[in-house]
Parts: C-alpha cells; structure tokens; sequence
C-alpha cells in the first residue's frame, strides 16, 4: 500500500522514482570533501593564495580568486610570472597555484624567500612527461572540475605545512 500511494504521489507531482535518486553519484555528497566542510576549515584557518592567471584558462583565475576569498581565504590573482616574483618579496603567502611550467622556478624562488609557502602546480590533462614531473609535488591539482577540487589541495598543503 505504501508502495502504491508512493507511486501515485510522485506521479500527480511529475516526478519519476528515477528522478529522484540522480544525486547520489554527486561530488557535493562526499563525506568530508562537501563545501561546507572546506568552508569551516577555511573560516578556522584561512590561507593566503596567490594565483598564477596563466596557470588557468582564460577568465578563471577571477571567478576561483572570487570563489576562495568567499569560502573565507585571502587570495591574490596576478598574470605576469615577474609580478609574481616581485609580489613574493614583498608578501607572505601560504600556496601558490601556478602551471608545471612555472612551478620549478617559483619553487626555487619561494625556497629562497619563504621557505613555509607551499608551490601547487595545476595540470589539466597532462601528458605522461608532465605526470612524471609533477610526481616531486606532494600536493597538485590534477584536472580540476569546481571550486572543491581546488580547496582540497588548499586543505591538503596548509596539513603539510602544519598550519592547520
């Protein structure tokens, strides 16, 4: 009977039983990897993040630094790899976010300024070369698809530098 009056419910609505179960596969249902879980360690422990802009496409490095500084850390966009290097003297970062190409030579950079910023490279679809090379990062971001992707790499390095 309860089967039935299910059935009938959910047909005089318009929805289908199938409907219903779409969201079990998806990555905001993850236990201990949900925004919310990132946003309190955010709130608890924010980071400072400089953004490498070249290291993302086109107009993301916006929306992600938007996207950080509203979960509740403190990040900085900046285009030019020379900036970045002089914006290194002169502030204190926890992560950089950059591409494979450029993260060798922040990391030699941040080492001799900063030795406590920790250098993510960000990958998207990289060559079996490029997975080679970013093996020496303990922490990357290998084909980010959303905002969650990137504050578990946040999460993950500020673990490793012991500030969380």
């Amino acid at each position: 009977m309860r089967k039935l009056t299910f059935v009938v419910i959910t047909s005089i609505i318009g929805l289908s039983p199938m409907q219903l179960a779409n969201a079990c596969g998806d990555k905001t249902m993850r236990v201990r990897t949900g925004l919310r879980y990132y946003q309190t360690q955010a709130a608890s422990h924010p980071s400072t993040i400089l953004i490498h802009s070249r290291a993302l496409p086109a107009g993301k490095a916006s929306e992600l630094r938007d996207s950080l500084n509203k979960v509740g850390h403190k990040a900085t966009a900046i285009d030019d790899i020379g900036r970045v290097s002089n914006d290194l003297r002169t502030r204190h970062y926890d992560l950089i976010l950059t591409s494979l190409a450029e993260a060798s030579n922040l990391q030699k950079e941040v080492n001799s300024l900063t030795p406590k910023t920790v250098v993510v490279p960000v990958l998207f679809k990289p060559s079996k070369a490029e997975e080679v090379a970013a093996q020496q990062y303990k922490v990357k971001v290998k084909n980010p698809t959303d905002l969650i992707d990137f504050l578990i790499a946040v999460n993950k390095a500020m673990k490793q530098a012991n500030k969380v």
